[in-house]
């Protein structure tokens, strides 16, 4: 069990699938504004502007741009899904692993953001609830999926030692996640990309050595900085 050979072209998919991180935010942030404002944007500006007043609207994008597609991809392949961790054998280990970096984390984020005010988007229930459980399937456990199925997927297609635990597919993905963010995350700049390489580097190095993804599935849900702003403003 393993890849399907009925997808063969790897490469082909996994170029997809960074450009497929550009157009669908683009092609699902326009589709979000129409059905919110009952038009078409006229520029780009006004699509940051709704996902500034209405944050909570860019799991939607999340979702389609980052892990829906490989989630989909996987489905028509056939992919045996334990190829990318989703299994029990070595659950236990790998998420010691994960929460170990994630409360490292968090004791930072504590001492260092001291009067942190998380604003309400003033959602009321059920609403409310709906939102902060899709910011924590978006932003944690589907996003690392979306990370874990690029470095499984990279091997393949470099025809690499996939058995390495520093691979070549790790190592490209991470790296190219990491550099996007000055483009996707405009605001956080080169310290959030290098945060988020740095991360997702842990992650993926648990991930090759315990086989196992539960673990940085969860411990990302943890530590992002987008799951605990979407969750304390849809809850608030």
């Amino acid at each position: 069990m393993g890849l399907s050979t009925s997808c063969y072209r790897r490469g082909l998919l996994v170029v997809v699938s960074w450009a497929w991180v550009f157009i669908g935010s683009y092609v699902t942030s326009i589709v979000i504004y129409y059905l919110v404002e009952g038009s078409f944007a006229s520029g780009v500006e006004q699509l940051f502007d709704l996902f500034y007043e209405k944050p909570y609207l860019a799991s939607y994008i999340e979702l389609v741009a980052i892990g829906g597609l490989q989630l989909a991809i996987s489905l028509v392949c056939r992919d045996d899904f334990s190829v990318y961790g989703l299994r029990r054998e070595n659950a236990l280990r790998s998420l010691i692993l994960g929460i170990i970096p994630a409360m490292v984390f968090l004791i930072l984020r504590i001492t260092q953001d001291n009067g942190i005010v998380y604003a309400s988007f003033g959602l009321t229930f059920p609403l409310n609830l709906v939102y902060a459980l899709l910011a924590i399937l978006a932003y944690g456990p589907l996003e690392v999926f979306f990370i874990i199925w690029l470095i499984v997927n990279t091997d393949e297609a470099l025809k690499g030692d996939s058995g390495r635990i520093l691979s070549p597919g790790l190592l490209i993905t991470v790296t190219v996640f990491g550099l996007i963010h000055v483009i996707l995350s405009p605001r956080g700049g080169l310290p959030n990309a290098l945060w988020v390489t740095i991360m997702f580097l842990i992650l993926g190095l648990i991930f090759k050595y315990t086989k196992n993804s539960i673990g940085p599935m969860i411990a990302w849900a943890i530590i992002n900085n987008q799951v605990l702003y979407l969750v304390m403003g849809c809850l608030m």
